[in-house]
């Protein structure tokens, strides 16, 4: 237990680190002092293995809960955009500069250049159970990224000798990720070396619980690359039978009272932006028709099933609604101190995939049963017959406040969604951060940019 203990204190300052990009955003936050103004990427010291893992664990849950959730959740209308800067977010206008810091959280500060050097230590020490875990968050980051940019420097990346490193095609990197998946998993199952322990604030360092995390996030990028290459949905359904299998097991960011380790949605949300972000009309009327045991209320089943929203009424793209419904109490608030641990990659998002993937193949029963074990544990009614719609939109519901309904929309162009005024689509990719574009020449003007990524090549109609 003082272990643990030692770790968060630890964790307070990695966290902290993290957490500037947050502070730009609240204009007043002053987020200064002796730690924080060191740049961990700038070795004038040994580090060992639980420093840096310490640092990619907060780099991660930054740009999975910072500004390209919100953004997914917005666009795909679980939120509005109802105030300030956050109401052209809500019509699709965003700047070049706007997710920098995302970007750079996943390729340099806590990011790829950490992840690669905790891989170095670990693999030079025999301990495989620490590489299999640095393995995982590695896939996790870079899959989120080009999920979200497509093609995306990865190959060339973080190697000193090339200045300007080459995009790498989106389903090239999604193929190296299931390589690495793959190695991630053999290494874990080797169960050689004491992985890192009391420093992993997710799982404590236990094997199995990541080996199923691994298997789930092979499924999600089988999903992501099925749009063009049908054979992965069945390969998807593979893995995610081999998923994550028990809400216990579902991947929740680790966050305290202390004021660094707070949730970051609601350090957004309530303490520095209260007036930005409300819920989207199109979620809030979905669950309310569907009497969505979620919608208002917690359930049984886990983080993943916590209450949605304070209200029942949303706001739709370019309305504004000031006086739609906020975040539920229970993921504002958590316990009281704003420690609610996000849900990032679950057992409900692994069901959802054996069920898609069980219809797409013709096997009506066990989608069946995939969807209503979902509908079931959030308290819901089982479902008599499953179809693509419902399985979407249920998997749209259970993705709540996740990067990954922006994926799934793309996919199946379901649940249907009205975009906002004046658009004809949902966009599709965000454009290149100007921060990489400054730094790399092989990063195109905006205007040369695609519109779509390789994997999506069919706009939503």
């Amino acid at each position: 237990m003082e272990t643990i203990h030692h770790m968060k204190r630890i964790t307070k300052l990695a966290i902290a680190v993290v957490l500037p990009y947050l502070g730009a955003a609240a204009c007043g936050n002053d987020l200064s002092g002796p730690k924080l103004d060191e740049n961990p990427n700038l070795a004038t010291q040994v580090r060992t293995p639980d420093q840096y893992f310490i640092g990619i664990q907060a780099a991660t849950w930054a740009v999975q809960e910072g500004a390209l959730a919100r953004t997914a959740g917005i666009w795909h209308q679980q939120f509005a955009g109802v105030d300030r800067q956050y109401s052209s977010v809500d019509i699709y206008s965003v700047g070049e500069d706007d997710y920098s810091g995302e970007w750079n959280f996943i390729f340099a500060q806590g990011g790829l250049i950490d992840i690669r050097k905790l891989r170095e230590v670990t693999e030079k020490s025999g301990d495989r159970r620490y590489l299999g875990i640095a393995k995982i968050y590695e896939a996790f980051e870079i899959g989120t990224a080009a999920s979200i940019w497509g093609d995306i420097p990865y190959s060339e990346a973080n190697n000193e000798a090339i200045e300007n490193p080459k995009l790498d095609k989106q389903l090239d990197v999604y193929a190296a990720l299931q390589t690495l998946l793959s190695s991630a998993i053999g290494d874990l199952q080797a169960g050689v070396g004491k992985g890192p322990a009391g420093a992993d604030l997710v799982f404590g360092g236990n094997a199995a619980r990541w080996i199923a995390v691994a298997h789930t996030l092979k499924a999600r990028f089988y999903m992501h690359t099925a749009e063009v290459s049908p054979a992965a949905y069945a390969l998807a359904n593979a893995e995610a039978k081999l998923g994550i299998s028990s809400p216990a097991g579902d991947y929740l960011a680790f966050h305290s009272s202390l004021p660094t380790e707070n949730n970051i949605w609601s350090q957004f949300d309530y303490i520095v932006r209260d007036t930005y972000m409300r819920a989207g009309k199109a979620l809030v009327d979905t669950m309310s028709s569907r009497g969505d045991a979620r919608l208002t209320d917690d359930c049984a089943s886990g983080n993943w099933c916590a209450a949605y929203f304070n209200g029942t009424i949303g706001s739709a793209p370019g309305q504004n609604l000031t006086t739609a419904a906020d975040l539920g109490d229970t993921r504002l608030f958590g316990s009281g101190d704003f420690d609610f641990r996000q849900p990032l990659i679950t057992w409900a998002e692994t069901q959802l995939i054996i069920a898609e993937t069980a219809f797409r193949a013709g096997n009506p029963v066990e989608a069946l049963t995939a969807v209503n074990a979902v509908r079931t544990a959030a308290g819901n009614t089982p479902l008599a017959v499953a179809t693509l719609q419902n399985i979407a939109v249920e998997k749209y519901i259970s993705s709540f406040q996740n990067i990954e309904v922006w994926n799934d929309y793309k996919r199946n162009c379901l649940p249907r969604l009205t975009p906002a005024p004046g658009a004809s689509a949902i966009p599709a990719r965000l454009i290149y951060p100007f921060s990489e574009r400054n730094a790399n020449s092989n990063i195109p003007d905006p205007s040369a940019q695609p519109q779509r990524n390789q994997n999506d090549p069919t706009a939503c109609t």
